[in-house]
């Protein structure tokens, strides 16, 4: 019988996978709300502005989730 949930491999793949793409989205979240502010209407640079602290949370968890990955990988040097 397989057990359920991931393994520490496919945590580590979900954890960096979150980072980027969360990191893609901050990307172009700053974009739409700061240099590119005057091309787009208000109601994007607001939504510009509320996904900047979303994504970044997702950064956050995507790292902490890389960390427990290596963790549980026996490799305590991932800083």
């Amino acid at each position: 019988m397989r057990p359920t949930g991931f393994t520490a491999r496919q945590t580590l793949t979900l954890g960096r996978l979150t980072m980027v793409l969360s990191a893609v989205g901050m990307i172009g979240a700053t974009l739409v709300a700061y240099p590119f502010a005057e091309r787009f209407s208000l109601p994007m640079q607001i939504a510009g502005h509320l996904v900047l602290p979303v994504s970044a949370a997702f950064f956050k968890l995507g790292y902490v989730a890389r960390l427990a990955a290596h963790h549980a990988l026996g490799n305590l040097r991932a800083g």
